[in-house]
């Protein structure tokens, strides 16, 4: 028998195929960030590039293709409607960035170098003001300021309809909406105390307010630009105000602009297009310059000396805690306590009297199966299955952003960074470019004119702040205990279900109540995606605002808020009892 029969056949493994070796490659992890960076395409990345697109090729996505070129974009400038809704924009948000900014950093400088009583209510104040629509806000002060306002009607004071209804009262009206953004930006700034910089100065002959020029402002430079970038941003985009105004004062801007293209006869979406395209556009370049000032300059001032900061001083002193209640008073107490004041009264023109008081508002809001109690019911919905939505992807975007070395994880952070700036009504076209597009109609899929795409618009409106909430609190959780899991073979899925949800349940549920509060309230995406048989509460507040049913608006809105806190308040209690359950064992371990 010859050498070669006596050897044993050698078995060769039949090659793997080249879709077989990818998925040997991919891990869970990949698995899971590439269904984000799926979603967060649909929801986010899509409807923008949408935008952008029909900027250039008009009628794209409605099946009726214009000239392909730069044409559609002039034409901002030949419409004398649509330039001035261009100029209006750039000079509302750019006023309301300096104003915001001086006052929101101002506060801030105040309140961290003086014990003020005042602080804490400030500070809430802040937050509230930045939850609240803009839309409730405006109308609180239209009912205040206008000509049949309460100013003038009930306590004479006739000068305020046109110290309010110009230009530069509406800038400052916005200011005082925005401010918040500076004041909490410049707030996280000041903890760390470095005062040996300013005592060198006044030892060298330097004066308080030469100090606060030349040493304590330049070390804020970073926060103060940030607060003055988000006003800008934030008014920029805000729809809230022109929409209250509709009814009482011309000013139109180019988010209403964009609402007015798509909701005349004939529809004009290649405009709508073009001013979402303006927008934009505006928007990055805010932020581009933003980050140019940074890079050039070098903030690295905190050492060895630095201590978290104490305020000292009186915590009744005059001069800080009058600024504060002033503060407190134009931002909050005159717009709300407007809006309070003519839920309670039968007719505005009639005074401040007894026999005009009433609770009729409030029942005609809540009568049995009337479209207040339906409206809210429908927000509710879509706001809950927004919130958790977005709960959802940002908990899976968070734990690949901060547990994984995924190669798109930068595209994931740039998205959910980006769509925090995009406005309701940017993301409403898209949207419509998107879904009312001939493609997905060849395909069956018809979202356009359901509400499943209120709940879609309002996850990727939600995502941006829902992320910023988890990274914090995943941060916090040791990528130790991940990996010593895995070791003992527990899958993705089981770590975390039982080592991140649980480490991070309060946030989840902070992040999950914030998008569901925020969403209710959401007057852009519900005016321009909602189908037009169903009746939102934000629409439906604000129509009876435009049909000049003041105290039906202000009831409705007053009862919704309320129910809102509530609901937000009884599952927030409920979770943490939950969560002290979850960990009590181990507590006691």
């Amino acid at each position: 028998m010859s050498e070669f029969a006596a050897t044993p056949a050698t078995i060769t493994p039949a090659p793997m195929t080249a879709v077989a070796t990818r998925r040997a490659l991919l891990r869970s992890e990949d698995w899971l960030g590439l269904a984000v960076v799926a979603v967060l395409v649909i929801l986010v990345l899509g409807p923008m590039a949408t935008v952008i697109v029909q900027a250039f090729i008009p009628g794209l996505f409605s099946g009726q293709v214009k000239a392909i070129g730069l044409s559609g974009l002039w034409e901002i400038f030949e419409r004398p409607l649509w330039q001035r809704s261009l100029m209006n924009s750039l000079f509302l948000a750019s006023l309301a960035g300096v104003l915001g900014g001086l006052l929101g950093t101002g506060l801030a400088i105040v309140r961290h170098s003086s014990r003020m009583i005042l602080g804490p209510a400030l500070d809430i104040a802040a937050w509230a003001i930045i939850i609240l629509p803009s839309f409730i806000l405006a109308q609180g002060w239209i009912l205040f300021a206008s000509r049949g306002g309460l100013a003038n009607q009930w306590f004479g004071l006739t000068f305020v309809p046109d110290m309010v209804f110009n230009p530069w009262g509406l800038a400052v009206i916005m200011s005082l909406k925005a401010f918040p953004f500076a004041y909490i930006t410049v707030s996280a700034a000041m903890r760390w105390d470095m005062d040996d910089y300013a005592h060198a100065a006044r030892l060298c002959g330097a004066s308080p307010l030469r100090v606060l020029a030349t040493v304590r402002l330049p070390m804020l430079l970073p926060a103060v630009l940030s607060g003055a970038v988000l006003i800008f941003i934030d008014v920029l985009g805000d729809f809230g105000l022109p929409a209250a105004l509709a009814t009482t004062y011309r000013f139109p801007t180019l988010t209403y602009a964009i609402y007015v293209a798509i909701n005349q006869s004939p529809i004009r979406f290649d405009l709508a297009g073009v001013l979402a395209f303006y927008v934009t556009v505006i928007m990055l370049a805010a932020v581009l310059v933003y980050f140019a000032i940074l890079r050039n300059r070098r903030f690295d001032f905190l050492s060895g000396r630095a201590r978290m900061r104490h305020a000292q001083g009186a915590r009744f002193s005059l001069i800080p805690n009058g600024l504060a209640f002033l503060t407190l008073t134009v931002a909050i107490i005159i717009p709300i306590g407007s809006s309070v004041l003519v839920s309670l009264t039968d007719r505005i023109s009639a005074g401040f009297a007894f026999e005009n008081l009433t609770l009729a508002n409030y029942a005609y809001v809540l009568n049995t199966g009337g479209a207040f109690v339906g409206a809210l019911r429908t927000s509710m919905g879509i706001a809950a299955a927004a919130a958790m939505g977005s709960a959802i992807l940002a908990a899976a975007a968070a734990y690949m952003l901060t547990f994984s070395d995924f190669r798109l994880n930068r595209l994931i952070d740039v998205t959910c960074t980006l769509s925090l700036a995009v406005p309701g009504v940017v993301l409403g076209i898209g949207y419509i470019f998107m879904w009312n597009s001939p493609l997905f109609d060849r395909l069956g899929i018809s979202l356009y004119g359901s509400q499943s795409i209120l709940v879609l618009a309002g996850i990727a409106g939600a995502v941006p702040i829902a992320i910023r909430v988890l990274l914090g609190a995943m941060a916090q959780v040791p990528a130790s205990m991940l990996s010593a899991a895995s070791l003992q073979g527990a899958g993705l899925t089981r770590r975390i279900i039982t080592i991140a949800l649980p480490l991070i349940a309060a946030a989840l549920v902070s992040a999950t109540l914030t998008a569901f509060g925020s969403a209710i309230f959401d007057l852009a995406i519900n005016s321009i995606l909602r189908p037009p048989r169903l009746d939102v509460l934000p629409v439906y507040v604000n129509r009876a605002f435009e049909q000049s049913q003041f105290g039906a608006a202000t009831a409705a809105t007053l009862v919704a808020g309320l129910a809102t806190i509530l609901i937000i308040v009884v599952i927030n209690i409920l979770s943490a009892a939950a969560i002290r359950r979850l960990v009590a064992p181990a507590n006691r371990n």
